[in-house]
């Protein structure tokens, strides 16, 4: 591998695993939703209560308040 590939590749494993996590720990830290606003990541911690429509679950981001729905992996969109 020429030194030019391996630089390049240095910089797709940082931009491609390392950018994200370093992304949550400074929005855990400043309480920010960048999380949310760039990435997609919600929560369904919110204000609102949950609902459930006997397909998915509904609730309301804590951070950026938006209304989300819970997949039936558990993920949150």
């Amino acid at each position: 591998m020429s030194p030019e590939n391996a630089e390049i590749t240095i910089w797709v494993v940082v931009c491609v695993f390392i950018f994200p996590y370093l992304l949550l720990i400074v929005d855990k830290i400043c309480n920010t939703h960048v999380s949310c606003s760039v990435m997609g990541w919600h929560n369904g911690k919110g204000e609102a209560t949950q609902s459930f429509d006997g397909c998915s679950v509904h609730a309301q981001c804590s951070k950026c308040g938006k209304e989300v729905m819970q997949d039936s992996q558990g993920n949150w969109f």
